[in-house]
């Protein structure tokens, strides 16, 4: 009897060892998966206000690059293959830089 209830303790606290390491994990910024469901290829580049470039990861093979819009302050995710998202990236880059 007491190693049946020793057995579903221990595996009690596997699992919530299990569940509370995954929410650190996001809890400190870290995203298990790509940001980026969609992306926008159309210009949009004088309503941005801010860009944020991601680098691949172990969590996502592509690099995410995200503007924030002036006004409503949304998010959208930029295809980083348009030429004008190239150019802003560019932009974006060069002021950093300085």
């Amino acid at each position: 009897m007491n190693c049946k209830i020793f057995s579903v303790f221990v595996i009690a606290a596997l699992a919530f060892l299990t569940i509370g390491e995954g929410l650190s994990l996001r809890g400190v910024g870290v995203d298990l998966r790509c940001r980026c469901i969609e992306t926008e290829s159309r210009r949009i580049g004088k309503h941005i206000e801010s860009v944020e470039l991601f680098a691949p990861s172990p969590h996502c093979k592509d690099t995410e690059i995200i503007a924030t819009l002036k006004g409503t302050k949304k998010e959208i995710c930029l295809d980083p293959s348009a030429p004008w998202v190239k150019k802003v990236i560019e932009k974006f880059l060069a002021n950093k830089s300085l």
